[in-house]
């Protein structure tokens, strides 16, 4: 973990602490000595170094171009971010995020949905997260983030004022998977990703349209 990152990690931790609120419950589901890909649901840009916080380490995370502009570029840097070309096949940062898992214990953190959801309802994921864990045979740690929403901009990182609460569930990983792999299949592994997301969430911040998903028998708890 670098040293920059524990020093805005204390600095986010301590504001909170004087200005806010901030439950984290789960921590003994998160991997020791492992990387992991960490997914979540999106409701604001204070998301990134929340997740981070909750899991101990230094999470990297793919973040929209359009934000690495002088000073929040500075910022984002510091906790890992690399910048997304959204709309585009993106090579270069899918090659980037799966490099991150190649550390011992490492964290990459990625957000199905693709964008903050406007409605603060979740909603239905893309297939990245599965692609990557699949690829890198890495496991995933589902999370779930309410009340953060009310961070509309970088000052409140500050003075953030809200209570927000995150719940870490069980990790798991994809297996026993046929050679061909289709785009059904990968469908069917974000549908449970979002639906374990989707079950640490509470009623206000569900999605009706996001269907009960039985666990995929392509996938383990560990």
């Amino acid at each position: 973990m670098g040293k920059l990152f524990k020093i805005c990690d204390l600095g986010l931790r301590f504001t909170f602490f004087l200005f806010g609120e901030l439950r984290i419950i789960g921590f003994e589901n998160i991997p020791k000595n492992k990387s992991f890909i960490t997914v979540s649901n999106h409701l604001s840009i204070i998301d990134p170094a929340l997740c981070a916080s909750a899991v101990g380490k230094e999470s990297k995370f793919l973040a929209k171009k359009e934000l690495f502009r002088f000073p929040f570029n500075i910022f984002l840097k510091f906790y890992g971010a690399f910048p997304l070309n959204r709309g585009k096949i993106n090579l270069a940062a899918i090659n980037w995020a799966k490099d991150q898992l190649n550390s011992q214990d490492n964290s990459l953190l990625i957000f199905p949905e693709g964008t903050r959801s406007k409605n603060l309802k979740l909603q239905k994921g893309f297939n990245g997260a599965a692609l990557i864990a699949i690829d890198t045979e890495s496991i995933i740690l589902p999370i779930s983030i309410s009340g953060s929403e009310k961070c509309t901009h970088f000052l409140q990182f500050l003075f953030p004022k809200m209570s927000v609460n995150i719940k870490i569930g069980e990790p798991f990983m994809i297996n026993s998977l046929p050679l061909v792999k289709d785009k059904k299949l990968y469908e069917n592994i974000t549908g449970e990703i979002m639906q374990r997301i989707s079950n640490l969430l509470p009623e206000k911040y569900k999605n009706g349209d996001i269907e009960n998903i039985k666990q995929f028998k392509h996938t383990r708890n560990i």
